[in-house]
């Protein structure tokens, strides 16, 4: 029954109706759900943002086993951008807010979504599968072949180190062929990627050579849309008080938030403050995260497996990560 549901369940779209599945509509459901639940009163929304890091963990380790390449995670991300934008325009006063204000927040979002949109789109020119076959080689073929030279040089890693016989190449055990230095298999992916940071499953694709430096920029411009939201929609809805002033701009802080519930749409947008800042917090350690392994000049993967290759300063590897090398 749930499956013929799930085949049912389609909507129309230009050159034939989309499938629904249900871990989409489970997404939204939970979503929007929470969101509005949260804003009933001061227990609600306590109980909500205890609960919501604890069942995206659990979500994450049941797809995991079930279902890998799930878009539950990616659909929650980019609605939950959707979500905030519309409260923004159409719940939060917006004549406590400046219009250059307005613009800000709507760029950074824009930005952010191009970016992380960019970076899934690129995902896979770094799979050397995708390489390979736009190559014309054939990737299921061992390294005694000659044809897997054009997988295997890689100038760019050329002071990485090789294998054995001095070549630089390594072999991939799940693929059986040689690989280029700093390549590792993506389970989930079933490709080996070039400079495999870690797999996203907010993105549904690994970060790689190919769009680590989309995905850093998209991390900074919505942790940066993020924090601009819950300080503007706080402002707006509390009490604020003036903190500093940059350039003739006043910057203000909530100060007095005892009373925001007893309005809901008030409540709705203190609610969404507090998600937007709990997303940004998570944000922000992993964007740390990725200028730590910047600096020292290697991946999340390659400090998970303990291959920590002493490379040049920080500087260098500054330059090697802005230039794509």
């Amino acid at each position: 029954m749930l499956l013929t549901f799930q085949d049912r369940l389609r909507i129309p779209w230009r050159g034939g109706a989309k499938q629904i599945t249900l871990d989409n509509v489970l997404t939204l459901v939970l979503l929007i759900g929470l969101q509005l639940l949260a804003a009933v009163n001061f227990y609600c929304c306590l109980f909500v943002f205890l609960l919501l890091p604890l069942l995206l963990l659990y979500m994450k380790r049941l797809l995991g086993k079930i279902l890998p390449k799930s878009k539950f995670f990616t659909l929650w991300f980019f609605s939950s951008g959707i979500y905030l934008i519309a409260l923004f325009e159409l719940t939060v006063p917006l004549l406590e807010i400046l219009p250059q204000e307005n613009v800000a927040f709507v760029i950074l979002m824009s930005l952010s979504f191009l970016c992380l949109y960019k970076a899934k789109q690129r995902a896979v020119q770094a799979h050397l599968t995708a390489i390979s076959e736009a190559n014309g080689v054939d990737c299921c073929k061992n390294g005694n072949d000659s044809q897997t030279a054009v997988l295997i040089s890689d100038r760019d890693d050329s002071d990485d180190g090789g294998g054995s016989d001095g070549s630089g190449r390594l072999a991939c055990q799940l693929c059986r062929k040689y690989v280029p230095p700093r390549a590792y298999h993506c389970k989930i992916c079933a490709s080996c990627v070039l400079r495999q940071d870690h797999h996203n499953v907010w993105l549904n694709c690994c970060i790689g050579k190919s769009n680590h430096r989309l995905y850093l920029a998209g991390c900074i411009f919505t942790m940066m849309a993020l924090l601009l939201f819950a300080n503007l929609a706080l402002t707006a809805v509390c009490h604020p008080t003036p903190i500093f002033t940059v350039y003739g701009v006043i910057v203000m802080m909530p100060d007095d938030c005892t009373d925001i519930f007893f309005q809901y749409d008030i409540a709705l947008c203190f609610t969404g403050s507090i998600y937007a800042l709990l997303m940004a917090t998570f944000i922000a350690i992993s964007v740390l995260k990725q200028l730590c392994f910047i600096s020292c000049g290697m991946t999340y993967t390659e400090w998970r497996r303990g291959e920590h290759v002493k490379r040049r300063n920080c500087l260098w590897n500054w330059k090697t990560f802005c230039l794509g090398q």
